[in-house]
């Protein structure tokens, strides 16, 4: 699939009204709430990861000061007669499903104090962990083994494809600015690339020589 079968849906009082209908209904609880704020953009789940139905939208919550979301599909939330039901997800934290999670510590520096501790170019040190870690999580996949966040390989080619494209000209663009440790691992990072060409073509991920070449569209 190279577009997404649907657009996030804006929900309107009578979605919203559905939306709590079945958090009463299917018994959702989170932290022992069970009444919550909904965020009114419903984020469609099934072209953000592979391993989702492709009718399967997430719809956020909030309670107690933490957020999770429901898992609903699109015919639930537009009220259609007879509509498909998905499995009910697990109330997991908001903040554990985000794809950064594992590089931040329990309390998130926020503002000018963001990379306050980095030595050498602000936010290097946060480029190369995400890079680092997503080849990482690349050839654990190849090898079969888990991911973090259960990976699939649609997730593997939205996130390398866009760190390739975005983090990692930042750094070559700033390299002037960065110190010699952060130098050092841009290097190291270089090579485990290249050594890792040849798996990064059979799961037709973009290598350092495809950010030469001119992007085609697919579809």
């Amino acid at each position: 699939m190279s577009k997404p079968l649907y657009q996030d849906i804006v929900l309107d009082d009578a979605a919203v009204a559905r939306v709590r209908e079945y958090i009463a209904s299917s018994g959702f609880e989170f932290n022992g709430y069970r009444e919550f704020e909904i965020n009114r953009r419903a984020r469609y789940l099934g072209w953000i990861v592979q391993a989702e139905d492709l009718e399967a939208f997430g719809v956020g919550l909030r309670a107690g000061g933490e957020g999770t979301f429901i898992r609903m599909s699109r015919e639930q939330l537009l009220g259609e007669p007879s509509a498909k039901v998905l499995p009910l997800n697990n109330p997991v934290k908001a903040r554990d499903t985000l794809t950064l999670s594992r590089f931040y510590p329990a309390t998130i520096k926020t503002g000018v104090d963001t990379y306050a501790g980095d030595e050498g170019l602000p936010g290097a040190d946060m480029d190369l962990d995400l890079l680092e870690a997503q080849l990482h999580d690349i050839a654990d996949f190849h090898r079969g083994e888990p991911t973090y966040g259960n990976q699939e390989i649609l997730d593997l080619k939205i996130y390398w494809g866009t760190l390739l494209a975005g983090r990692y000209p930042r750094l070559k663009a700033l390299a002037s600015r960065m110190s010699e440790k952060q130098l050092t691992r841009l290097e190291h990072f270089e090579t485990e690339v290249r050594e890792s060409e040849p798996i990064l073509k059979e799961l037709g991920l973009p290598t350092l020589e495809t950010l030469k070449t001119i992007p085609t569209r697919n579809g």
